[in-house]
């Protein structure tokens, strides 16, 4: 699948991207506006004093890129002239930042220092982003303290919720960049990807992303960036998590809410549901030895139990002695019976508490704790091994499950979760004007659903552990749903390298990532099988109209290796002062995922009577060839208003939700369906009675 975006805006301050760092360009003059090259241009990160240096060419200018996000002094020194320190120059992720000097003519004992410069605006690059800062990420509300909701204060981000949803896939809090799929975006965690295996966030089964106080600030690309970024056609949503300094700092919280001022509701017929949410934390970063070595880590814990009343309607006490309103004779019953086989399943429904609905049914409230328990776990060192090699380590946990409620209380399920994320990352100063990062990446994230049967009545399908499910006109499903316990992983590791090269008006940049990919699945959707009646009277009857499940000899279990990998070139020219061009290539190559045990099948067409196996996709192809170009014009030469544009074509990868949804193909895993099957055991081995979907 394939984009092709087209950018044009005027702005006043929106700074551009780059994975986990910023870059700071300017001109220096002196007071007659005559360009002074030779200049020496020292940015010194303020919390953990490493510095980089860079020297004006023959126009006046200098380029440092891939620093570190942070605040920094940056001081400009030649021979003959004042030098000039300007100090609070925030730095931020993805930043390509403008900042000139003026030079008078002095002695070099004289020092004008200037304090407190506003972040200047993004004269450099065509690329639409929106940057959330720590202060922002501190000041702002935000309702169950999810930092990715801040998101959606960016114009055209929207939410796309899964969290109410009833599948654990993709569960978490996604979002719509400009009318794309929720799933077409790429969430990075210090530059290391945080998808899913549906290409969804890696939301965790609580539906909440926590860490918020291990945040430092995250930035959302929105369009036409620039070709460094790939994997998906969608936003790139980039997240920077605090690091140590030389400065010792800490912080510990917690955040309760209850039920103390609910009100009940009108549907609260058993009373008033309870609710309490415990939200706790600390963090704590500083020097393991000053100057060199640092560390920040941080907890944070959520307990949660939100009371929910749950009504649905069940056989009245008539229905389950087999008495049923007679439709000919008002206020009349009619005795049709129960029949030994279901006498058991309808007496397994709850007893009515509620209103009787005349027609054989009657309603039943219960009240459920919806529990919500999570666990976050982070962790990340800095190392300044020589001034022109600093290097980080991160790794983050997030360990979750919620239970929910059915339709009876019978049948409570349970969402799981577990993530890990790492990343190692290496950047090199060769020169003044040749850097490299270099950035080793592991994921694994881990979702899965749990069902249980709180009943001893026997599974539908002999070796399934529990019951399957009821579905009966004007009732609801009674049952664990279809599927048994679900299990998603993916594993992703990564190798990623990028050169910045500054040569005269020219900054170039050079980069390529490889991913490998392991998608598991343990998919039983339909395995524990459905019946259908299609009124009361016809489960009092036994009369199923029909069962849907999965054979005993089922397969559900599937590998997916595959490989994702890009490179990319790009140019920015300064073809004069305040206008600068932009101008890149990337090529992406997937390899398509098959099953390592062959079970991959699929119908090439509906009609078809035979599945094709083996695999599911033709391909891979070769030409994802993307261009990106865009330009920059600072339209008053002060740096404070600028007209930029772009132009991007974009591929995205397939959602793997493409593949779950083939596990239940035949052969390996054929569906079966029986029109007017025996109850409660349907006949597997009667292969005349079954049709396959």
């Amino acid at each position: 699948m394939k984009r092709v975006l087209v950018l044009l805006s005027s702005l006043i301050s929106v700074p551009a991207f780059a994975q986990t760092s910023a870059t700071l360009a300017g001109r220096v003059a002196d007071t007659s506006g005559a360009v002074l090259p030779g200049v020496t241009i020292t940015a010194v990160h303020l919390g953990r004093t490493i510095s980089r240096t860079g020297v004006t060419d023959a126009d006046g200018r200098y380029v440092l890129a891939a620093l570190p996000v942070g605040t920094y002094e940056v001081r400009a020194e030649l021979s003959g002239f004042k030098p000039v320190a300007r100090t609070g120059i925030a730095l931020t992720v993805g930043q390509a930042a403008a900042l000139d000097f003026s030079l008078e003519v002095g002695g070099l004992v004289e020092t004008v220092a200037v304090v407190g410069v506003a972040p200047p605006v993004n004269t450099r690059t065509g690329e639409l982003s929106y940057l959330v800062d720590s202060s922002a990420i501190e000041q702002l509300p935000l309702n169950g303290r999810n930092y990715t909701d801040l998101a959606f204060l960016q114009p055209g981000v929207t939410p796309f919720p899964f969290r109410d949803g009833g599948s654990v896939v993709a569960h978490g809090l996604g979002m719509s960049v400009n009318g794309q799929d929720p799933r077409a975006n790429v969430y990075l965690l210090d530059g290391t990807l945080l998808n899913d295996m549906t290409n969804g966030p890696a939301g965790s089964a609580a539906g909440t992303a926590l860490g918020t106080e291990t945040v430092q600030e995250f930035r959302v690309e929105t369009n036409a960036y620039g070709a460094e970024f790939g994997r998906m056609s969608g936003g790139q949503l980039n997240v920077i998590t605090k690091s140590g300094s030389n400065t010792l700092r800490g912080s510990a919280y917690q955040f309760h809410r209850n039920d103390a001022l609910d009100a009940k509701n009108y549907f609260d017929t058993t009373g008033k549901p309870t609710f309490t949410r415990n939200q706790f934390g600390v963090t704590a970063g500083g020097p393991v030895k000053t100057d060199k070595l640092f560390y920040f880590a941080g907890y944070e814990g959520l307990r949660e139990n939100l009371g929910r009343t749950i009504t649905s309607a069940v056989p009245d006490l008539n229905a389950r002695r087999g008495l049923l309103p007679d439709a000919a004779n008002p206020g009349q019953l009619l005795n049709v019976g129960v029949q030994p086989a279901v006498a058991p399943y309808v007496n397994a429904y709850p007893a009515p508490n509620g209103a009787n609905l005349g027609d054989g049914t009657a309603l039943h409230s219960f009240q459920f704790d919806q529990r919500i328990d999570q666990n976050f776990l982070q962790g990340r060192i800095d190392y300044n091994l020589t001034p022109s090699t600093q290097m980080f380590a991160r790794y983050t946990f997030d360990d979750a499950d919620q239970r929910l409620p059915a339709d009876y209380p019978q049948f409570p399920r349970t969402f799981v979760s577990s993530n890990q994320f790492f990343t190692a990352e290496l950047k090199q100063t060769y020169t003044s004007n040749l850097l490299g990062t270099y950035r080793l990446g592991y994921s694994r994230t881990r979702v899965g659903q749990d069902v249980q049967a709180n009943t001893t009545l026997p599974p539908f399908a002999a070796g399934r552990g529990v019951m399957g499910n009821i579905d009966v006109g004007g009732l609801q499903r009674f049952g664990t749903q279809s599927s048994g316990n679900l299990r998603l992983r993916q594993d992703v590791a990564s190798l990623q390298a990028d050169l910045v090269w500054n040569r005269g008006r020219h900054l170039l940049r050079i980069g390529g990532l490889a991913e490998h990919y392991t998608q598991d699945m343990v998919n039983p959707t339909f395995s524990l099988g459905t019946y259908t009646f299609a009124n009361l009277r016809a489960l009092l009857l036994n009369t199923p109209t029909s069962f849907i499940g999965l054979t005993p000899t089922a397969s559900f279990e599937r590998h997916w290796p595959f490989w994702i990998a890009g490179g990319y070139v790009q140019d920015e020219f300064r073809v004069h002062p305040r206008v600068t061009l932009t101008a890149g290539i990337r090529y992406e190559f997937m390899s398509m995922p098959i099953d390592e045990g062959g079970r991959d099948s699929a119908l090439v067409a509906l009609t078809d009577r035979t599945a094709l196996t083996g695999r599911l996709y033709e391909g891979p192809d070769y030409n994802n060839v993307s261009p990106r170009v865009g330009f920059s014009w600072d339209v008053t030469g002060d740096g404070q208003t600028a007209v930029r544009g772009g132009y991007g074509l974009y591929y995205a990868t397939n959602s793997s939700q493409n593949l779950i949804v083939t596990v239940t193909n035949p052969p390996q895993t054929p569906r079966v369906v029986y029109q007017a099957p025996t109850f409660p055991n349907p006949p597997f081995e009667r292969a005349s009675g079954l049709s396959i979907r």
